[in-house]
């Protein structure tokens, strides 16, 4: 089967899956993949949603989420019925590290990404929306973070992108007038190819503030149902998914790997030499994430005889 092979190929012990006893016979599972960067609040939004904590938050631009981690929310009848959705359906919240995570290396966290994606989807599971978090403060938009916009383009692609809710926080805390100039900086600007695919015959991603509420936190989802029952598609099948199970592509040939290979080696000739042992320390780390998002030449002269 082309999932168990892709599976094979990339899962390690103890990563975090999407099992077939968690599932109900009668039911029919929503994913909605929650990304962005470290300390955005999606732990946050986990919690507001579940009206628990269940996920751990923090409050510094720390990473708190170190594994992937699943929590699965019952719809309440009436969005079942406003939305035309089944009654026994349920919301499964994917709570992910952030990219530039303080402790987990920006590969590692985009192949613990592609495992959970490719076990669910052998599990007939499809993702009706994804949730990107992004604090509206106090820092602005980096070079970098544009670099993982683009990253996070390429693990949905054109199809995937039409389910996108770009989510904005951190609004308490932002001085007046700001958060507004932010907002029109990120449309204009860094976020437009997201906000105006011309690619996607399924529309494009909407932007959204998400304050630290349940109530904003179910317009979230409310927004992503509402996506779902206008299209009268339970769900779409992400481009890593494709790449991975239907394309039967290596994890490194991915076009998000090669996008997330491409910013990995434009950091490591930015980042230059240095005495500083942190700094070493930084390179050796950048030029070891390149190398395992590398097919190894071995494993290339295989492909190339048809022997892989």
């Amino acid at each position: 089967m082309p999932r168990e092979a892709a599976l094979d190929r990339i899962r390690k012990q103890g990563d975090t899956v999407l099992n077939a006893n968690e599932l109900q016979p009668d039911d029919i599972v929503i994913p909605l993949s929650i990304m962005g960067q470290s300390g955005a609040g999606k732990s946050t939004f986990v919690n507001n949603l579940l009206q628990s904590s269940v996920a751990t938050v923090s409050d510094s631009l720390q990473s708190c989420t170190q594994k992937l981690a699943h929590y699965i929310m019952p719809i309440p009848t009436h969005w079942a019925t406003r939305y035309h959705i089944g009654a026994c359906s349920r919301v499964v919240l994917l709570d992910t590290p952030g990219f530039d995570d303080t402790q987990i290396s920006d590969s590692e966290i985009l192949r613990r990404i592609a495992v959970w994606l490719v076990a669910s989807y052998g599990l007939n599971v499809k993702v009706a929306g994804i949730v990107y978090i992004h604090p509206i403060y106090p820092g602005r938009m980096t070079h970098n973070d544009c670099s993982n916009v683009k990253v996070f383009g390429k693990i949905c692609g054109d199809a995937g992108l039409s389910k996108v809710i770009l989510a904005t926080t951190r609004w308490n805390l932002c001085p007046a007038g700001t958060g507004e100039k932010r907002e029109e900086e990120l449309v204009r600007t860094f976020w437009t190819n997201l906000l105006h695919n011309p690619d996607s015959a399924d529309g494009k991603a909407k932007m959204m503030r998400l304050h630290n509420t349940t109530d904003s936190a179910r317009e979230i989802v409310k927004a992503i149902l509402e996506k779902m029952a206008q299209s009268k598609i339970n769900g779409v099948i992400l481009s890593l998914q494709d790449q991975l199970v239907i394309k039967n592509k290596r994890f490194q040939q991915t076009e998000a790997a090669k996008e997330l290979r491409s910013k990995l080696e434009e950091l490591l000739n930015e980042t230059g030499s240095s005495s500083s042992e942190d700094r070493r320390g930084r390179l050796r780390s950048i030029a070891q994430q390149i190398g395992e998002l590398k097919i190894p030449l071995g494993m290339r002269i295989k492909m190339m005889l048809g022997l892989d």
